[in-house]
């Protein structure tokens, strides 16, 4: 995996130096993925990257170095798959459509980059900060609940959708989706679409308004039996 903003030489480095740059993240993401982040050593990294511990320290002279690094190149892939699927402009003309669109572009994110989301949800539980906080990259998952809460809000503005509390709104969606998450990490074999299609069905019914709300995957198959 490799996104474009890691393309080319950057911060003064050759490009022959960025690309062993790249090779050693994307090397650290699959340690990470495969051991988890409390076993994820420079030695793992070297051995498997097949080169001394003294090229990893001269690219990253701390693991820290390292591991923000591959934060910042997961989140990196993520703003790029996201952003045009989310973020062009599209969801201020028509945001009842954007809570499944929404879901959904997480849910296939998930899927396509399976590897990168088990190591980033590997470093946010095993990673602090000396004042055992997780890494400040992981601060941009308030700033997409806060940019949720405004798609949301300007729907209600427009008469789209039902009276709640964006914010409200915007942070239990973040919160299934991450749930989803942890659980798709732990089960791979998980049905993600299946899944993310109840959530779509859930929190429209929550959002739109009566009339507009779609029925359940359940509601749909008639009443249960007795």
């Amino acid at each position: 995996m490799r996104t474009s903003q890691h393309g080319g030489a950057t911060a003064g480095r050759t490009f022959t130096q960025q690309k062993r740059r790249d090779q050693l993240v994307d090397c650290m993401i699959d340690v990470i993925a495969d051991l988890g982040f409390a076993r994820a050593s420079v030695a793992e990294l070297a051995r498997r990257a097949g080169v001394s511990k003294g090229v990893i320290t001269y690219h990253f002279p701390a693991k820290d170095d390292l591991i923000g690094a591959v934060i910042a190149d997961v989140l990196g892939s993520m703003g790029e798959y996201l952003v045009p699927r989310l973020w062009t402009g599209e969801f201020q003309c028509v945001p009842e459509r954007f809570v499944a669109a929404y879901i959904t572009a997480w849910a296939t994110y998930y899927r396509s980059h399976a590897r990168e989301v088990l190591a980033l949800v590997r470093i946010y539980n095993g990673f602090r900060d000396e004042s055992g906080r997780p890494h400040s990259a992981f601060d941009v998952r308030a700033e997409d609940i806060g940019n949720v809460a405004q798609v949301l809000r300007r729907g209600q503005e427009m008469g789209r959708l039902r009276s709640f509390d964006p914010l409200v709104m915007a942070t239990v969606i973040k919160a299934a989706l991450d749930d989803l998450l942890i659980q798709f990490v732990d089960n791979p074999d998980l049905d993600l679409e299946a899944y993310a299609a109840e959530l779509v069905a859930l929190f429209e019914c929550a959002s739109r308004p009566a009339a507009d709300a779609p029925a359940s995957a359940t509601d749909s198959a008639g009443p249960m039996a007795p």
